[in-house]
């Protein structure tokens, strides 16, 4: 492995030295997905081009289609340098139809849809490519990264931002939920920059909330009322009120931490692993709500999905003035959308169980940028974690986007994003696939979503029956 991640880091530096040696009058753009990944993985590469005086045009896309990509091309004028970041594997034929004089450098970690000639203008950046699975080792913002640290070594400051990248991406696939492979590395440079914590302990989602916030979240069902973790609290002698009202995580005491962990072991309340994850503390966030990785993540995530992409990059880029001002509404719309969702889908019987997955059809009901979130957070719950969870939504009149995430207590090994490529392939369906091995997702005509969904269902079973 550590030839083909030398190789990988060689790519990265041609990238690099490439694209700084254009000459100045030739126009660069970045494209960039808009989740997580994809809004730190812009950043981190604007960030280094303002520093290196480097002009540059950003635009954050929902997806890449082959029509959109076709209508990006005509619109660039020749001799343009373009980057797409956390996108563009899974469309590389369709750049044949780009003018030859614009380069492009794809800067990746999504699986390859199949081998493909590159073109002498297309770069493909992908770990991928040298064996490195892209999908847990390293994300489309530590590929960022890893070019940004070539183009300038100071921009080994940026590590932080490719952490919360790889979060957003769910890559915290290593003992109690640590960053492996390539995205260690990434941890390294912060930790030397003196930007982030790495170290495992008693773990709760933003902390900055009221502790029987905090407990209701982690989808105890003894404490589906909220009586039940006061009488809880009070048993194990930690109170849950202080003098300002109720306390915040960030309030206990490590004694009262390990008590409140230990309790929730020990009574079998709570898997170990869930409680006890390494810690990723930005040191150098002076804004106490976002100074949690994962929690950062999160709300460049709601920025994303709630069309305000700009408000994502400029936190990433510093901005701590208007960026959270504006963040406030976009967090109590996200969060309520989620909400009103999942409540609907388990209210309401929406969510049908097959033999091999779980289906939710949210037409009717919610929206394509939310349907990915809910699905993830339902693939979390115990309840549902036996069986991969298939989605839809509507994109307009005739199309429907669908999202599978993984079963979190399976031991089936299925990876999604080819499940997916070889049911539309059986098929014949007409479209692409992105995601990874453990969240996948595509666009389908609505009348080919029936037969899809049962054929997936079809296939999941012969994949648990032979283990493949």
């Amino acid at each position: 492995m550590k030839e083909e991640i030398k190789e990988f880091l060689i790519a990265c530096k041609e990238a690099a030295e490439e694209i700084c040696k254009r000459e100045i009058k030739s126009p660069l753009y970045i494209f960039s997905h808009f989740d997580p990944d994809g809004l730190t993985a812009a950043s981190i590469l604007a960030i280094a081009f303002k520093r290196e005086k480097i002009p540059f045009q950003l635009k954050i896309l929902k997806r890449l289609e082959i029509k959109q990509l076709n209508v990006i091309g005509a619109s660039l004028p020749k001799n343009a340098l373009v980057i797409f970041c956390d996108l563009g594997s899974g469309v590389i034929e369709a750049f044949k139809t780009w003018d030859p004089s614009i380069q492009i450098y794809i800067l990746d970690h999504h699986s390859l849809v199949s081998e493909c000639k590159l073109q002498e203008n297309v770069h493909l950046i992908n770990p991928h490519c040298y064996s490195i699975d892209g999908s847990n080792k390293v994300s489309g913002s530590g590929v960022s990264y890893f070019v940004a640290i070539y183009i300038n070594s100071s921009n080994t400051n940026l590590a932080h931002l490719a952490i919360i990248g790889a979060l957003g991406d769910r890559q915290d696939q290593g003992e109690h939920s640590s960053l492996i492979g390539l995205n260690q590395k990434i941890v390294k440079d912060a930790i030397d920059n003196q930007l982030c914590t790495d170290f495992v302990s008693v773990w709760f989602y933003d902390r900055t909330r009221d502790l029987i916030s905090c407990l209701k979240r982690l989808n105890i069902e003894e404490f589906n009322e909220e009586i039940a973790i006061h009488y809880f609290l009070n048993e194990i002698g930690i109170p849950f009120t202080g003098k300002t009202g109720r306390r915040t995580v960030l309030e206990l005491n490590e004694e009262e931490k390990k008590k409140l962990a230990s309790e929730l072991i020990v009574r079998n309340l709570v898997d170990p692993k869930v409680i006890y994850k390494h810690d990723y503390q930005l040191l150098k966030e002076q804004v106490v709500q976002i100074q949690d990785a994962r929690v950062f993540a999160n709300r460049l995530n709601a920025c994303g999905r709630m069309n305000r992409p700009d408000v994502g990059i400029a936190l990433c880029m510093g901005d701590r003035n208007q960026a959270l001002t504006e963040l406030k509404p976009i967090l109590k719309a996200y969060s309520k959308q989620i909400g009103e969702g999942i409540k609907w889908v388990l209210s309401d019987n929406n969510l049908e169980e097959l033999s091999a997955l779980y289906f939710i059809d949210g037409r009717s009901r919610i929206e394509e940028n939310i349907i990915g979130p809910i699905t993830s957070i339902l693939s979390s719950m115990e309840e549902y974690s036996a069986k991969p969870i298939l989605s839809c939504a509507k994109i307009d009149e005739t199309r429907v986007k669908i999202s599978i995430r993984k079963a979190h207590s399976s031991d089936n090994e299925t990876e999604l994003d080819k499940l997916l490529q070889r049911g539309i392939k059986k098929l014949n369906l007409d479209t692409e696939v992105g995601g990874h091995s453990s969240a996948a997702g595509a666009i389908l005509i609505e009348k080919e979503l029936s037969s899809f969904k049962n054929h997936l269902n079809n296939m999941l079973l012969e994949s648990q029956e032979t283990g493949n």
